[in-house]
């Protein structure tokens, strides 16, 4: 089994934990588009926080390990929802992010973009 097809069951049986997870609670009934959309910005933001009055070195070198926990824990649950968002709404996750990656390649051509952060507009 190749590398992608063992990282795409993976993500298929996490899916399903998930579901299986919110369906043992009897969350299905809360975890609507809208809900899920929101609770994903809530744990964005909880991951944003972690960071808020770092300067750019200290994000790189000084989470301690309690620090770098609670980033694992934040991003987990941003995953979480992400699956979760994707469940609800029949989103194929990985072929929507292949699919966003192809466009972004034809939108910000590598010779014209390469070590710039400029809005493609401005190309």
């Amino acid at each position: 089994m190749s590398e992608a097809a063992n990282q795409t069951d993976k993500l298929h049986l996490l899916k399903q934990k998930v579901d299986a997870f919110s369906k043992a609670r009897d969350w299905e009934k809360f975890h609507t588009p809208k809900n899920l959309s929101m609770a994903l910005t809530v744990e964005a933001s909880e991951l944003m926080e972690i960071f808020q009055w770092l300067d750019p070195q200290e994000a790189f070198t000084d989470l301690s390990d309690k620090k770098k926990t609670a980033v694992e824990h934040e991003v987990a649950d941003i995953f979480i929802y992400l699956l979760r968002f994707c469940s609800v709404t029949g989103i194929d996750l990985i072929g929507a992010a292949e699919e966003k990656l192809k466009h972004n390649a034809e939108k910000y051509p590598a010779e014209l973009v390469k070590g710039q952060s400029k809005k493609y507009t401005e190309y």
